[in-house]
């Protein structure tokens, strides 16, 4: 969507911009910067009146925001009407204004227009949904309240429980039984006759085994 806008009329709107500020222009047309920013498809004609010499200005202009003053013997209302007239596709255009003139020039032309206190509070919530948006994005923590949890429950009911982790049956127990005492012949058929009475050496294997299997 393309926006012509009547620069000094929107800023007469801006709740933090003033007509007695010496850079209110500038400070309009970065506010336009970031708005038009947020989605490509966005386009915008700005248009102040007192330019001089006049035309576009190339220092403030963007690809997405052009910036025009009306030149010495014009206003910026009879460019806007002009370019509002000169429209092909009507449709592809919204009006930004309060002014009267314009806002019947637009509706001859059949052209979408945006009161300018309209636009401020538009420029506004979008705003306020990028931050929203922007914070969603960066807390990546969900956060759970406790009166969502009591409806989760309320809803669904509490957390099944695991099962208990099923008992060995009397079959394992037997062959976990023989096991064990297979072990314990093998250790007990070693070959210690090698070693003498009071010089029978036992590895750390051999001790950890006894151990384990006949206890301390």
């Amino acid at each position: 969507m393309h926006y012509l806008i009547d620069g000094h009329n929107l800023i007469g709107k801006m709740p933090d911009i003033s007509l007695a500020d010496p850079d209110d222009e500038v400070q309009l047309v970065f506010r336009l910067r970031g708005w038009t920013a947020q989605r490509k498809k966005r386009k915008v004609t700005v248009i102040f009146d007192g330019g001089l010499p006049g035309g576009k200005d190339v220092k403030l202009s963007t690809p997405s925001v052009r910036v025009i003053f009306a030149q010495e013997g014009r206003t910026a209302d009879s460019l806007l009407i002009a370019r509002i007239f000169k429209a092909k596709n009507p449709g592809e255009f919204t009006a930004v204004s309060s002014d009267n003139q314009i806002i019947e020039a637009a509706k001859q032309k059949r052209m979408p227009l945006l009161k300018s206190e309209n636009f401020v509070m538009k420029m506004g919530q979008q705003a306020i949904e990028k931050r929203i948006m922007d914070t969603a994005v960066e807390d990546k923590t969900p956060h759970v309240s406790q009166e969502e949890v009591n409806e989760w429950l309320e809803l669904f009911g509490p957390v099944p429980e695991r099962p208990p982790a099923p008992k060995p049956t009397k079959k394992k127990k037997l062959v976990a039984k023989q096991t064990a005492q297979q072990r314990k012949k093998a250790f007990a058929k070693k070959d210690w006759s090698k070693a003498k009475h009071d010089d029978v050496s036992l590895s750390d294997d051999d001790i950890s085994e006894w151990l384990d299997l006949f206890g301390g």
